[in-house]
């Protein structure tokens, strides 16, 4: 197959001179040198006497019938090219090892175009070197399928524990595709594949002696030995799961014990605590409106309770507010809309009652002093009372009664001064003058022509027997200023 022939196909079109001197020169060939090329042929004498033509019948030389059989042993040759081409590449991928019995049939097809093609029959070994070569390029396309298939053959050997297969798995695949990254990190996995059973068992036995985060960090160091490991990422993951459980168990846990000791703070803290490590949990959700309804109902159970004691010490204001602060939250609780309708009388009488005894001057106007005594009125309808209902009405009886005792005023003057007192009446001009007046504050004018007004303010005290008032005109206005 390597004897030399005419000139190669691409040649031909070049120009019609050098056409005319290879046709030249294939018909010298054929008539010279071919003869010597091919192997006499044995005949058996029956043979030639059977077949053989007579000398009239013998075909002459033809030198176009030789030249077309050089050209399809030449093309013979160029498809045999293409089959050596392939067959080198398959060999690299180590066919033998994933396809052998198809690579063998191929071969034995080339073989027998090699056979056709030493006794000339250029065209039937030419088709023989074609189904070769087709058969070939089927096995090249399926090495993608013979690829995947050892690539999972490695993966499943990883997954066994069997590092030897998984080597030998992964180096077929490199074989076949040497810029697969998936077979040279399976190759780089099966390396590190029995320290990571080393790591795996150590945490399997530390998990088994509830040492949960020293087995957690056995396997994450089994993942950084190979972040692929599928026995590794397994291993990791469950006790991740296992132990984010077990934590989100103890914190609802806690949750609901505070809850049952009413520490709704630290419920509610627990139970936060329990959303983070599983967001969106249905029970967090609900832990969390148990704390809220039963911390608002405690809040209102306490709050009546200390308005029924204010109740009780007669704080009738404080207990109110109480009342009104409950139904603020929950405007249908009973015993709350019972009792502010309750107490609303008595809180407003004992607020009327504590302005009037903090103000106790004011009585000496007439609408003051006329709302205290309707307020004490109506402490006295009230029956049967408490201590402090008591003290407040003996205190708000007395003080009507020394408001209406007058103390002695005496105001000193000048005899040149007008004096006038508000709400009593004018005076006039005195030296010394002697009034009566109820215990309460009181404002004094003096008035003097020529001289600046005064404003003299005094107050007569419940407790004074007599009160001296100056009021004096001093101050001369200037002429003309």
């Amino acid at each position: 197959m390597n004897d030399q022939t005419s000139s190669p196909w691409w040649q031909h079109s070049r120009n019609q001179t050098i056409a005319i001197g290879l046709l030249v020169g294939v018909m010298l060939f054929v008539v010279f040198a071919l003869p010597n090329l091919v192997e006499p042929v044995q005949i058996d004498s029956k043979t030639l006497t059977k077949d053989a033509p007579s000398a009239s019948t013998k075909t002459p030389d033809s030198p176009f019938a030789d030249a077309q059989l050089a050209r399809e042993r030449k093309q013979a040759q160029e498809i045999l090219g293409q089959v050596l081409q392939l067959q080198d590449q398959l060999e690299g991928q180590q066919i033998d090892q994933w396809g052998a019995q198809a690579y063998q049939t191929a071969l034995e097809t080339a073989a027998k175009g090699d056979e056709l093609y030493r006794q000339r029959e250029f065209s039937l070994a030419q088709e023989n070197y074609k189904s070769t070569l087709a058969q070939l390029q089927k096995l090249k396309q399926d090495a993608d399928i013979a690829l995947e298939q050892q690539l999972q053959l490695g993966q499943a050997a990883l997954n066994e524990k069997d590092a030897n297969t998984a080597t030998q798995a992964f180096t077929l695949a490199l074989a076949i595709d040497p810029n697969s990254q998936v077979a040279q990190a399976g190759i780089e996995s099966a390396k590190v594949l029995d320290d990571i059973l080393a790591l795996l068992r150590k945490g399997r036995l530390e998990e088994k002696t509830n040492h949960w985060r020293d087995a957690l960090e056995s396997y994450q160091q089994a993942l950084n030995l190979d972040s692929r490991s599928a026995i590794a990422q397994t291993a990791h993951s469950t006790l991740k799961a296992k132990i984010r459980e077990r934590d989100f168990t103890d914190a609802m846990s806690r949750g609901y014990k505070a809850l049952d000791q009413q520490d709704f703070t630290a419920a509610k803290s627990a139970f936060m605590r329990a959303g983070e490590i599983k967001p969106g949990d249905t029970s967090v959700a609900l832990g969390l409106q148990q704390v809220e309804s039963q911390s608002i109902h405690t809040s209102i159970q306490n709050k009546i309770i200390a308005a029924r004691k204010a109740e009780a010490d007669e704080q009738w204001q404080l207990a109110n507010n109480l009342y009104i602060d409950v139904l603020a939250t929950d405007s249908t609780v009973v015993d709350a809309l019972v009792g502010k309708l309750r107490t609303d009388a008595r809180a407003a009488l004992e607020k009327r009652v504590q302005t009037i005894l903090a103000n106790k001057l004011a009585l000496n106007k007439p609408e003051n002093l006329a709302n205290a005594q309707t307020a004490l009125a109506e402490l006295e309808a009230l029956g049967k009372v408490g201590a402090r209902t008591v003290n407040q009405r003996e205190n708000l009886r007395s003080l009507i009664e020394q408001v209406e005792i007058p103390r002695q005023v005496l105001l000193q003057s000048d005899n040149l001064t007008q004096v006038t007192i508000y709400h009593v009446g004018r005076i006039g001009a005195f030296d010394e003058h002697t009034l009566a007046l109820k215990p309460g504050k009181y404002v004094a004018v003096g008035i003097r022509p020529g001289y600046r007004d005064v404003r003299e303010e005094f107050v007569v005290e419940l407790d004074a027997n007599s009160v001296v008032v100056s009021v004096r005109c001093t101050e001369k206005i200037a002429l003309g200023g």
